[in-house]
């Protein structure tokens, strides 16, 4: 029994992206998961509707679900976070990618490949402004990962979510709609002028990627939000902390593991923690680094969480994914020993990377 049990008991939800993407035959590629699968065979399947996707499912946790038609507004959401600003107006990502021919398909690599500083970030910005101030364009890049475009027209598009793309063939993800025709025109004329870029010259000649193109995505003005339930928000992840910025939510950065969540979260409630490093590793199928960081997820989080929940020190523990599929359990359910463990492996369906 630790020594937490002496405190009001919490609502615990993990946000796993990336949990169930990429088992190898059958496992999780030899990693040793008891605490997890323990957990999961005792736990019942959440009975609400969870969407797919690594963007739809943040967005889920705070009541907010793509209309008909349209983007998530990730844009503003996360400019919110990059640059500490809030408005109405309406956003839209242009992140800097590399596009790369594998024989027939056009491959995008995003900024985890490319190594963009500030300074790189802020030259190329300015070299595309050059071109496109007089047609009412404003693009900023506060982040050399997360650049923001204003248009003088809001354009009628429905785009692709980058975490969709990366290391994918574009031609299935390319924005659609009534405006898609000129938008199309923008991306390549975008990738001529980066052809010529004097940063790209620089990066090439240090045996770095280029930034050939720009990836258009997440457009749309910031959401109204209806109060939520969470007591507080642990993240590092920006869509997650200017939601819960939005809806007035208190939120803190990731702490280092499950001890020192404990140690930091003085008010029992519903809490919402985010942890997607094994999302960030599936996007180029990095089996390694998602078998490191189901590693890391075990024995910071899953081992000491479990005891607690035996121990009655956490009231209940709910695990969402991306992939639509959700588990709850509470603390008497996690002393159902009778029930068999089933490797991680056996959860797997739905969307899938590898």
């Amino acid at each position: 029994m630790t020594e937490a049990t002496d405190r009001p008991a919490s609502h615990l939800t993990l946000y796993l992206p990336g949990l169930f993407s990429m088992q190898e035959n059958g496992h999780a590629g030899g990693a040793r998961l008891r605490a997890l699968e323990t957990l999961l065979s005792r736990a019942e399947p959440v009975d609400r509707g969870l969407p797919q996707g690594y963007e739809e499912g943040l967005f889920a946790l705070f009541d907010l679900v793509r209309q008909e038609n349209s983007d998530l507004p990730v844009a503003a959401v996360t400019r919110m976070f990059d640059m500490g600003v809030i408005d109405s107006d309406w956003w839209l990502r242009a992140d800097p990618v590399h596009l790369s021919f594998d024989r027939d398909r056009l491959i995008l690599a995003d900024a985890q490949k490319l190594e963009i500083s500030p300074e790189q970030a802020s030259r190329l910005v300015a070299e595309i402004m050059e071109v496109f101030t007089a047609d009412g364009w404003l693009l900023k890049a506060p982040h050399p990962a997360r650049w923001y475009l204003k248009p003088k027209r809001a354009p009628q598009l429905i785009t692709s979510a980058l975490s969709q793309v990366v290391g994918r063939d574009i031609r299935g993800f390319l924005p659609r709609g009534p405006d898609e025709k000129p938008w199309q025109t923008i991306m390549n004329e975008i990738q001529i002028l980066l052809h010529g870029s004097t940063v790209n010259v620089e990066r090439e000649k240090e045996g770095k990627l280029p930034v050939n193109s720009l990836w258009f995505w997440g457009n749309g003005r910031l959401p109204r939000i209806a109060p939520v339930t969470w007591t507080g928000v642990w993240s590092n992840e920006p869509v997650s902390l200017s939601l819960a910025k939005l809806s007035g939510t208190p939120a803190a950065g990731l702490p280092e593991n499950y001890a020192d969540w404990r140690r930091q979260s003085e008010a029992a409630g519903e809490h919402l923690m985010v942890l997607d490093e094994a999302h960030d590793a599936t996007l180029y199928a990095d089996v390694p680094r998602w078998q490191e960081a189901l590693g890391k997820l075990e024995t910071s989080w899953m081992e000491p969480l479990l005891r607690d929940l035996k121990a009655g020190a956490l009231g209940r523990v709910t695990l969402i994914t991306d992939d639509g599929k959700g588990f709850t359990i509470g603390s008497g359910q996690a002393r159902r020993w009778w029930r068999r463990r089933r490797p991680l492996a056996s959860y797997r369906g739905g969307h899938d990377r590898s």
